[in-house]
């Protein structure tokens, strides 16, 4: 039996703009190129093969369109199973090791959630990262106090480290109160 086909990251981004309005490989390419998302790969060399994977694969599917004097142009959409594998994408769980080695990953998520998820599951994605992030932070700081003596090099890069989980605390605990003043204004 052969294995499902399961998006990369390039996919999972291709599938978050594709939610937001059908787009063209071309269109892609520039979205990607003239914002952040380039970090993800603006290449043609990626873009196109990863969209007819997931074309391929019943993620997404296009449509033909024929322009005078220029030629055809192939815009994507995404399909029924591309939905649900998005959402299911960017509410999956949350560990402390994803605060660690994904945070890109992490706020790609976030970025894409605004046509995708609710308020509610927003809101519950943003207090579990907040709750992921402080446990890292407790990690870094206990860590800190047991090997900082060692080596200059090591605390120095460590308390780095500690900043920006900081930072993203902080970004998370302003982002929960956005969004709760939000709901407070729909009630």
């Amino acid at each position: 039996m052969a294995r499902q086909y399961s998006p990369t990251l390039l996919g999972y981004v291709l599938l978050g703009l594709l939610n937001q309005l059908p787009r063209s490989g071309y269109d892609v390419r520039m979205e990607m190129e003239t914002t952040s998302l380039g970090n993800f790969s603006s290449s043609p060399g990626s873009i196109y093969p990863a969209l007819q994977l997931l074309k391929k694969n019943g993620f997404i599917d296009s449509e033909i369109f024929h322009r005078s004097r220029l030629k055809p142009r192939e815009v994507f959409h995404l399909t029924e199973k591309g939905k649900k594998t998005l959402h299911a994408w960017l509410l999956k769980r949350l560990a402390v090791s994803d605060i660690r080695d994904n945070l890109s990953e992490l706020m790609l998520r976030f970025r894409f959630m605004e046509e995708t998820a609710s308020d509610p599951e927003t809101l519950r994605f943003l207090t579990d990262f907040r709750r992921k992030a402080k446990t890292y932070f407790s990690i870094l700081k206990s860590e800190t106090r047991a090997r900082t003596e060692s080596s200059l090099h090591y605390a120095l890069s460590l308390q780095r480290e500690i900043s920006m989980i900081q930072m993203h605390i902080e970004w998370a605990g302003e982002a929960i109160a956005a969004f709760e003043a939000l709901k407070s204004k729909k009630a």
